[in-house]
């Protein structure tokens, strides 16, 4: 596509969930957490938009819906980020930039759901990792890959994907684009972008860590 659209990418989930939540992956750290899941089980979670941004160009989805598993179970002394569940499906409809569609493939899942602090104010920060998604649109196309940064809200049962956390930390999440072909330019390898949207979760899960 044009100068708008290439400067977007997708992620998921899923991603979801991408409920669930490296570079290309974490920045790895040495501190652990107890993590206690309730109320868990299979879940499906939906999101009535997204937005991935690059360089101050968007791309917005209408819709967007993620399933998979997280269960009732207690971690105790894990390393952080703790794996809690995983995001076995993902999906993007209705997504357009200023020059018109753009079509998102969903690659690789199932992604990891992972919490990466401790719950403050009934917030737990996480990410969604092992994302690997395909974005394509008139004349550009490239691979978004890595972890994408949220926190997991008990109260609404939502999961809020976004790079702006309510507590630090204690790894550093982010996407990666790379296999860019065309884009004039637009997009480049080694680009981060951030993914921005709330999936609303079928499961009263409640994620308590410490």
């Amino acid at each position: 596509m044009r100068r708008s659209i290439g400067r977007t990418l997708f992620t998921g989930t899923a991603v979801a969930l991408a409920i669930g939540f490296g570079a290309s992956s974490a920045l790895a750290t040495t501190a652990t957490l107890t993590v206690k899941v309730t109320g868990g089980g299979t879940y499906t979670a939906s999101s009535t938009k997204t937005v991935l941004t690059d360089n101050g160009v968007s791309v917005t989805c209408t819709g967007s819906n993620a399933g998979g598993s997280i269960p009732t179970k207690t971690y105790t002394g894990a390393t952080s980020p703790v794996k809690v569940g995983t995001s076995a499906s993902l999906s993007f409809t209705g997504c357009t930039g200023p020059l018109g569609m753009v079509t998102v493939t969903v690659n690789k899942l199932p992604y990891s759901v992972k919490v990466d602090s401790k719950t403050v104010s009934g917030k737990t920060d996480g990410m969604v990792t092992g994302v690997n998604t395909a974005v394509s649109m008139t004349g550009c196309s490239f691979n978004v890959t890595g972890s994408a940064p949220g926190f997991y809200t008990n109260s609404t049962h939502t999961l809020t994907l976004t790079p702006t956390l309510p507590t630090k930390p204690l790894n550093t999440a982010r996407l990666t684009i790379s296999n860019v072909n065309g884009c004039a330019g637009l997009v480049n390898n080694g680009d981060h972008p951030t993914y921005k949207s709330t999936y609303k979760v079928s499961r009263a899960i409640v994620i308590t860590s410490s």
